[in-house]
């Protein structure tokens, strides 16, 4: 049986503000966000590391693997959100190595004291390679946020409507249930 999480709501009976961070290196992490932003209604914000990774493969796997191993956090092109005014943080990354992608982990390091109480909710892109531990490693970069259960993408992208719906129901997080209201980050009805 899945465990369903209560996520804070606050005093006001407005919905809550979300901001939908990630990086995507080929593309497939990006649309995940983008379902999840027409699901939420969160407000997207791309992360993209100052020097590119390379486009070959088998270079990209080397710089990944040092990268991870050394516990490397790339400099990032500067973004246009910050997690502080938000209540719910989604954040996105293919899964390198079994792991949060470096610009990711960059992000959660440097935001680590504004996602301090938040809710946080990895979502992630995958090849069907390494499973890892996503959750884990956005929990150790960010002890004092409220890290919920990591989303694993299906690997067929006509499921990812209904079954992000159905993670985001079992984080307690039912879009539904939100009062109507205008303005940005508002949940889609």
């Amino acid at each position: 049986m899945s465990a369903v999480y209560e996520t804070p709501r606050p005093e006001t009976s407005a919905p809550p503000r979300i901001l939908i961070a990630f990086y995507t290196y080929s593309g497939s992490t990006g649309k995940l966000a983008e379902v999840l932003q027409r699901l939420t209604g969160g407000t997207l914000t791309r992360l993209y590391p100052c020097q590119p990774y390379p486009s070959r493969f088998p270079e990209l796997l080397e710089q990944v693997r040092r990268e991870v191993r050394s516990h490397h956090y790339p400099r990032l092109l500067p973004v246009s959100e910050s997690p502080a005014g938000y209540d719910i943080v989604f954040v996105g990354t293919p899964n390198w190595c079994g792991t949060v992608a470096p610009p990711l982990a960059a992000w959660l390091r440097r935001n680590r004291t504004a996602l301090t109480g938040k809710v946080l909710l990895p979502f992630y892109s995958h090849c069907g390679g390494e499973p890892g531990d996503v959750g884990g490693a956005v929990q150790w970069l960010c002890p004092d946020a409220a890290v919920r259960p990591a989303f694993a993408a299906p690997l067929d992208e006509q499921e990812w409507p209904a079954a992000l719906s159905a993670w985001l129901e079992r984080c307690g997080l039912m879009a539904s249930s939100w009062p109507e209201q205008s303005g940005e980050g508002k949940p889609a009805g």
